[in-house]
Order: structure tokens, then sequence, then C-alpha cells
């Protein structure tokens, strides 16, 4: 109750009205509207409050952040919708408080506008640069004690490379424990991924059973070597206190994006990534945290497993195509220089394909999470065919398929489902976003370079199976899966709100040409498409048009096949109206 009296006499004190009156015990709606512009003027006010003595910006609410996080986006080139219909009341209350915190602090709704305001706020930072003896204003989306950190921690790297090196050669090339982890930089790995990947968090390796000395049962001739990029500088609560500060940076963010309009928006700054991330650079040494699995050879059985921290050499760089290309190359053609590597991810496919094959066919959660990748992979397709997608990391329908990529979903699958079986064993809490629970088939502590959430699961993965700091406790694993929630429903929210029935990139364009095309020769209007599972929306077959679906009662299942009516078409201005017919 008091909660309500005090938004009451905020509404009151900002003009909103001049009274209110509790009824029915004070229990009664208020408009989102309302509550959202009250939130954007806090948030305006707060940018002119004093600042902490210890930082650069000043302390924020749960709605400052949530706000700050939709500016961080709009800065970045997202488009949101501006023509709103009588019935469109949520999206208007997701952006008025943007709106109302940008016309408090007289600043325009314009993406100069956000990051004006981000600046002013110490969120992100202004600095001046000399260039060809002129100087220009560069913009940071980051804080300036963030940037402060993040050289911090690159020094730190640097120190650790030496310190690694040294320890490397008075071990005279012997396996040996270094800090507490085990050196494998002997073994070659690979590492696969995107053509256009600046930071890689993940490697595959292998080795010979008996080279290890574990005793397995069945016998199986080969471990296989998982490696995750070790990011426990941040995390780990042993460490120097500027650390905490990019911890804390990636905790508001959340989660990289990659389909901003003007670039990336990363979890950490590219500089503190790129310290953190696999180097593949040659003589380097990258700390991982490894997961090492036996195969049952026969039937794709997981006989055992276990984690370690590791220190691994510098993995062989592949594309998706590059390993799909040698896994379907004759033995013959191989280059010398790529027979390690082919014979490394050979026998990583053969038995993680036997193990995702098992699991398949024996968990009804991996046969649902086959049917919506495999829904995911058919609509791409589409959208490939069409001309309208030429990446290869699943951004922007490029989701693939292709032998390098299952390898890579498989390894990481193992090294999720390794993790919560080992923790489950120890009866321990693990953090996870929301979406990913097992249930789901979730991955767990995969991308620690993108996700703020898998930081944290490496973090408490780590202190209770290789003994190397502080477990979390439940309330910790809550509230850490809480906060990475939070900032990935501000995401899915702010997405919701864009433009999508109305595309107007020329690829959308190149589409619904290809649509006029066919109903100006046909004079056929209905035409078959397909769901993509996500707000209604579908895939024209064979144009890759996109269109949000009238006529729905309910929500469509992702990869539904549907005839739809075009009702209105202008290719010009990326007009796609279509609706369910029969």
């Amino acid at each position: 109750m008091q909660r309500l009296v005090d938004e009451c006499s905020s509404i009151i004190q900002d003009g909103i009205c001049k009274s209110t009156t509790l009824v029915n015990g004070g229990w009664i709606a208020l408009d989102p509207s309302v509550r959202a512009g009250t939130e954007g003027r806090k948030f305006a006010a707060a940018t002119k409050q004093p600042i902490d003595a210890n930082t650069s910006s000043p302390v924020l609410t749960a709605a400052d952040e949530r706000i700050a996080h939709r500016l961080e986006c709009l800065a970045m080139g997202d488009v949101w919708k501006n023509d709103k219909s009588e019935n469109d009341d949520e999206e208007k209350s997701l952006e008025l408080d943007v709106r109302e915190a940008l016309s408090s602090m007289s600043l325009p709704l314009t993406a100069d506008g956000a990051t004006r305001a981000l600046v002013q706020l110490g969120r992100w930072s202004q600095n001046d640069v000399e260039n060809k003896n002129k100087k220009a204003k560069v913009i940071e989306p980051w804080s300036a004690e963030v940037i402060d950190a993040t050289q911090k921690l690159v020094s730190f790297r640097e120190r650790r490379q030496v310190e690694i090196a040294s320890a490397k050669k008075k071990s005279k090339g012997k396996p040996s424990l270094i800090d507490g982890r085990v050196d494998l930089s002997s073994l070659p790995c690979v590492c696969v991924d995107a053509k256009r990947a600046t930071f890689r968090d993940d490697s595959i390796g292998i080795r010979l059973r008996s080279s290890t000395g574990r005793k397995v049962t069945p016998a199986s001739k080969w471990e296989i070597l998982i490696h995750i990029a070790d990011v426990s500088n941040i995390y780990y609560d042993g460490n120097e206190a500027q650390f905490k500060l990019l911890r804390e940076a990636a905790e508001r963010r959340g989660q990289s994006r990659y389909d901003l309009p003007f670039g990336p928006l990363h979890l950490l700054p590219p500089k503190a990534l790129s310290a953190l991330a696999l180097s593949t650079d040659d003589n380097s040494a990258n700390e991982c945290v490894t997961v090492w699995a036996y195969i049952d050879e026969r039937d794709g059985r997981l006989i055992e497993a276990g984690l370690e921290r590791t220190i691994i050499g510098s993995p062989k760089a592949l594309s998706f195509d590059d390993a799909t290309n040698l896994l379907e190359i004759e033995s013959q053609n191989v280059p010398k220089s790529l027979t390690n590597t082919r014979a490394i991810i050979t026998v990583a496919e053969r038995n993680l394909s036997l193990w995702s094959q098992r699991r398949t066919e024996r968990s009804e959660t991996a046969q649902k999470r086959e049917k919506r990748l495999a829904t995911k992979e058919f609509i791409s397709q589409e959208l490939r065919a069409a001309g309208n997608v030429a990446r290869d990391d699943g951004v922007g329908g490029s989701f693939q398929r292709s032998r390098g990529h299952r390898l890579v979903d498989s390894s990481l699958d193992l090294y999720a489902v390794a993790i919560t079986s080992l923790m489950k064993q120890k009866k321990k809490p693990v953090p996870r976003a929301a979406g990913s629970g097992v249930d789901r088939g979730g991955r767990l502590g995969t991308a620690p370079l993108r996700r703020y959430i898998d930081g944290m699961c490496q973090k408490q993965a780590i202190a209770v199976l290789c003994g190397h700091g502080k477990p979390l406790s439940l309330d910790e694993c809550k509230e850490a899966s809480k906060l990475a929630s939070r900032a990935s429903d501000t995401v899915a929210n702010l997405r919701s709100t864009k433009k999508r029935d109305g595309l107007t990139n020329n690829k959308q364009r190149g589409a619904l040409h290809k649509v006029a095309r066919h109903i100006s020769s046909t004079g056929a209007r209905k035409l078959k498409a397909v769901s993509s599972g996500h707000n209604n929306e579908v895939v024209i077959l064979g144009t890759g048009a996109v269109a949000r679906c009238r006529g729905v009662k309910g929500t469509l299942k992702g990869g539904e096949k549907l005839l739809i009516e075009v009702i209105t078409i202008d290719p010009e201005k990326g007009l796609l109206d279509v609706r369910l017919t029969s």
C-alpha cells in the first residue's frame, strides 16, 4: 500500500494530475503509459543528480537500467514503430519511457539523441582522437571506468602469457599442472566458427585414452575434448577489484547483439573480448575450461565425462565451410598442412554424431529441439534460395546445419549435457537463462564471450567441480538468472516493437518484387507460406518475402505450412499485407 501511495504522490508531483483518490482498498490498474512516462522522467532526473564518488555514472534503478538498455539499442540504429493503432497500448508503453526520457533531456528521439543521452548519463564516453593533425570526437559504447578496466585486463593477460611460458619452460615439455591447470598445449585442436567471427570461444580436440591413464569401461579409444575460453578473470571473486567493473558491465548488457544496423553491441569492450578469447596466433597459450568425454563407439552412449581448467595451444581456425569441405574431401586430396586437422574433426564428428543420434532417439527434449532446428533451417533455406541471406553465423535468417555447423552444435550440446550431469551429481545449482532449461535442451556455459549468464555458469562450474573459488548459493544463482532474463526480455520487447510488417531493406524489396511479378503474371494472390514461429510472421515460399499474417486466432507454430492471400503489396515502400485463407 505504501508503495502505491508513493507512486501516486510521484504522479501528483510530476504534474500528471492534481489529486488522486484510492478506491477498492487502493488496488486499481495503473495505465501502463502513466507508469512508463513517470519512469522516463525519473530517468532524465537521475542523469542530473550528483554522481557517486566511486563511479563516473549514477546508480540506476531497474526501470532506469531498462531505459538505458533501450537507449543503447536505439543509438545503434534500432528502428521502432511511429504509427500506432488504438489497440497498440503495449507497444506504446514500450516506447513511451524512452520518449519521455529524451524529451525531458531536450534530446531528439533519434540514434544521435540516444547517444548523447548515454554520454550524458556516463554509460557511454566521448573521446578526442587525433587523425591527420585533426581532432575528431569518437564515441565509445562504454563508460570511462570500463574502458580503463579493459586496459588493465589486457595488461593482466599479457603478464599471464609470460608466466605460462616461463612455467612451461621449467616443465621441459612434460605434461604438468600450471597454477592448477592441466597443460594440454601439446595437443592440436580445431576452432570452427563463422567466416566473420572476431572472437573465438570454443575449440575441439581429441586424444587417445591410453595416453590419459583413465580407466574407462567399456573401453573407448578416443577422448573428446571440448574447450571453452576461460573468462573467470572477471567473474572470480578473488581477482583484482577493477575486474568487478567488467563483470557489472556484462551484467547490465546481458548479451551481445549482432542484428543492429550500425554494428554489433558487444557484451564487453572488444579489447576485453580479444584478451579473453582463444588466440590463433602461433605459440600463444589459451586458458580454457575443458570438458573431456568418452563416447561408446558402438552405440553413442556417454560413458564418462569430467571438467578441468586447462591450457591449450593455438587452435587451427576453420570456417564452417572449410570444416565441411575438409570432412567431405577424399583423403588423398587433403593438403599435408591440414592432415592432422582433418583427422581431429573426422574422429570428433564420428563420435559426436553417434552421441547426438542416440540422444535424439531417446530424449523427448532433444526431439523437440531437433524439430525446432529443422523448422529454422527450412525457413533459412527459403530465404537463401531467394537470395536474401549471405551469412553463415545464424544472424538474419542465415541459420544452417552443414557438417561443419553440426560438428560444433553437437560438441556444445555435449558440453552442456556433461556440465548439467556433473553439477547434478554434486547436487549444486547452476545459473540458467530463461528458456535454456533442461526441458528445452538449452546450452550451458558455452558462450561466455556473448552471454553474461554463461560466464556465471562457468564461474559456478569451476568452483564446484575444480575447487576454484567459492560456489554460488541457490539464491545467488537465481539472482544471476533474473538479471540475465531482465536484459534478454528488454531485447525481446524491443524486437517486438520493430516494424516487421514493412521491412524496407533492399533484400525485402527484391523479394516483394518477385511476389508482385508472380501475381502480375498469374493473377493468383493465394500463395504458399510457412510460419517462422515469431509473432505470426510468415515467409512466402519461393520468394523469401516476410510478412506478419492477419486473421490468425492464437499463435502460429513454427514450421506450420499455410495458404495466405496477398491483400496489399508495394515493393518500393516495402509493404506486404497478407491474411490466412483456405
